[in-house]
């Protein structure tokens, strides 16, 4: 074990840090603060005209989980299930009352009963499922940057340019990847995208570079997404999954919000995808896949159910897509005194 510390590089000793720490809330910080640093590295990497890679995307992730871990959507959350349980309520007791054969003048009643029964129903559930919620959102935090964190501060501590990312070392490097499939453990998805990462890192046409950066992302959010799937059906219980996605998954890009419920704003034109890139671009297209169209598309890209993955995936490749090159991507995700604490192991001071 000593020998292993010694010869760990400080990314990964950070992701060490940040997988072990036990207190819920810093250790979200410092998983974000982990993604962000493995953005920065991996874009030396790639090449500043790269666009955005995949912990870019992490760390915005990352930053919402925070949200959830601390708690701080839970007022908007019991609003939510205090009104659709005492909606549902009241419908089944004007049903009952119907059924059961009530005078007219009882239904009103039993509407008010059943409203009030499915109020505290649902505010209880609420409150329940948060909890639940925040556990698994922090579970499923840590496994992203276990699983994949730690293979990017494999690649960038191997390679450092276009010099570096010979067939050779590629070869190598893929040959440590596990094969089989993410829902079995497998890295097979990862391999994908970290052989597309050395394609964007020799391609010296930004186009191509960034074709082969968004690709990239592509493959390692559908991996990350795999994994996730345990947690999150879990984390949304049957009942609220419309509800939650409706009204609560909501996310920031540096001052811009962003809601799944609500199509990707899509530019015009969008990254171009070429013909050399088929293979991949039909491979993701079997989950949801990334737009085909050159202009903005007709097809929706909201989603309403987020347990979904092939909502989730239809989403998030737009969005990686039509924000690929936007450059709040890469922006850090708090201010430079709150990263400093982060670094320091202390709670930073305002608005997270």
């Amino acid at each position: 074990m000593q020998a292993a510390t010694l010869t760990a590089t400080p990314l990964e000793l950070e992701i060490r840090a940040a997988l072990a720490e036990p207190d819920p809330v810093l250790a979200n910080l410092k998983i974000t603060r982990c993604h962000y640093l493995l953005s920065e590295a991996l874009q030396r990497v790639l090449g500043a005209d790269a666009g955005a890679n995949f912990h870019s995307w992490a760390v915005w992730g990352s930053r919402k989980a925070g949200v959830a871990i601390r708690q701080e959507d839970l007022d908007q959350a019991r609003r939510d299930g205090t009104v659709v349980g005492g909606i549902v309520g009241a419908l089944v007791g004007l049903g009952c009352g119907w059924l059961l054969g009530f005078p007219p003048l009882a239904l009103p009643a039993g509407t008010l009963l059943g409203l009030g029964c499915g109020a505290a129903a649902g505010r209880w559930i609420i409150r329940r499922s948060r909890r639940v919620s925040a556990r698994l959102i922090l579970a499923g935090n840590r496994t992203v940057l276990e699983d994949i964190g730690q293979q990017t501060a494999r690649f960038v501590a191997r390679f450092t340019g276009p010099a570096d990312l010979t067939p050779a070392a590629e070869a190598e490097f893929l040959a440590r990847l596990r094969p089989g499939p993410a829902g079995h453990g497998g890295q097979e998805l990862l391999h994908q995208a970290f052989q597309q990462y050395c394609t964007a890192g020799r391609a010296t046409d930004p186009t191509r570079k960034q074709e082969a950066a968004y690709l990239a992302n592509c493959f390692a959010v559908w991996h990350e997404h795999l994994r996730l799937e345990p947690y999150i059906r879990g984390a949304m219980p049957l009942i609220i999954r419309r509800c939650v996605t409706q009204r609560l998954l909501q996310f920031d890009i540096g001052p811009r919000r962003l809601a799944v419920a609500q199509d990707v704003p899509l530019p015009t034109p969008l990254l171009p995808l070429s013909a050399e890139q088929a293979p991949a671009i039909a491979l993701l297209g079997s989950v949801g896949g990334p737009l085909a169209s050159q202009e903005t598309p007709s097809v929706a890209t909201a989603a309403h159910d987020w347990t979904r993955i092939q909502e989730r995936m239809r989403y998030v490749f737009a969005l990686f897509r039509a924000f690929h090159t936007d450059a709040q991507v890469l922006t850090a995700p708090y201010a430079p005194p709150q990263l400093a604490a982060i670094a320091a192991g202390q709670h930073p001071a305002g608005t997270l």
